[in-house]
């Protein structure tokens, strides 16, 4: 038997990605896509060579899974129309940009019974598992300090919505910093205390877009005392040798080690000088999770909670910004 999926909104950058990597496998059978903007429409049939549907003949196909791929800002309406009928939902990250709709989402997925995952590709990263088995281990010793590092050239020149914060529901700030809260989370860590300064740099970004967070340096506080530091700044300029990087430093009291989850690439120069990766395609280990996920396997490596404890942490991060104070998290999302 196929799995069926299907995608709800086709927005997201990694959307393209995930229609690929899906059409290339043979247990899996794409339904289509929904999507609002009829541009996006386009582009996505154009590149992937899927229908545009609506969510109603969508829902009729009875996808085993639904793979949500909308603007931040209206991922609950996919959600719950999935978890309604009988599908288990991969929704990308942000998982919503507010907490009714991110509690919505839990309470619809649970009441029907099916599975929510968090798109988080990384948590499938070889060198992120192990990184995690050596701090769960002891090995390094005591953990004194966190470095992490998640840039990008600005995600608007691509696709405008994420400068416009009525779709996306804040820029840079809201688009990495779940990355790097995750991965501290895949480790075992819990945040506290978050503070954080976020800035706009209109020089990076689309002119209409000069008011949105482009720059930001987050500062955590962890439950075992040790500190972190997240700079998830859209820093890296149109031309980059790849779209950015995800990068964690441990400091230790035996050692320190360093996570750089896109290491493994290659200098190309063809045209343009790119930096070519050749590594593990950690969109395609997610899907396969994913795939088993809709195949009956149980939860996801990364679940609503992990999606919901992310989200947490870049509210508190907004919170910490606009009230120049340190913003405490309490124990609600374990």
């Amino acid at each position: 038997m196929k799995i069926r999926i299907a995608f709800l909104g086709a927005a997201h950058v990694h959307a393209q990605h995930y229609a690929a990597l899906l059409s290339q496998r043979e247990d899996t059978e794409v339904l289509g896509f929904t999507e609002d903007d009829p541009n996006v429409a386009q582009e996505f049939a154009q590149r992937t060579g899927l229908m545009q549907r609506t969510a109603a003949e969508i829902m009729a196909l009875s996808p085993h899974g639904v793979i949500v791929c909308t603007v931040n800002t209206k991922r609950l309406g996919p959600v719950q129309l999935a978890a309604a009928s009988g599908a288990h939902v991969l929704c990308e990250k942000p998982i919503a940009t507010n907490e009714a709709d991110a509690q919505a989402m839990r309470r619809a997925c649970e009441a029907a019974g099916v599975q929510f995952v968090t798109a988080f590709p990384a948590r499938f990263s070889s060198a992120a598992l192990s990184l995690a088995e050596q701090l769960r281990a002891g090995q390094l010793g005591k953990v004194l300090a966190y470095s992490g590092v998640n840039h990008s050239v600005a995600p608007d020149h691509e696709q405008p919505w994420f400068g416009d914060p009525s779709q996306a529901g804040g820029g840079a700030g809201m688009d990495h910093i779940v990355h790097l809260a995750d991965l501290l989370r895949f480790v075992g860590e819990r945040p506290t205390e978050v503070y954080a300064q976020l800035r706009p740099v209109p020089q990076w970004v689309l002119p209409e877009h000069a008011d949105i967070d482009a720059a930001g340096l987050i500062t955590l506080r962890l439950a075992s005392g040790a500190s972190a530091t997240i700079d998830c700044s859209w820093s890296r300029p149109q031309g980059y040798p790849r779209w950015g990087q995800l990068r964690l430093d441990v400091t230790a009291s035996r050692g320190m080690l360093s996570l750089d989850v896109f290491a493994d690439h290659l200098n190309v120069t063809q045209g343009t000088y790119q930096w070519a990766g050749y590594g593990e395609d950690l969109n395609a280990k997610m899907l396969d999770d994913f795939i088993q996920v809709c195949a009956g396997s149980g939860a996801g490596r990364a679940t609503w909670q992990d999606g919901y404890a992310a989200l947490r942490v870049v509210q508190a991060a907004y919170a910490s910004n606009a009230s120049g104070e340190a913003v405490r998290l309490d124990d609600a999302a374990e």
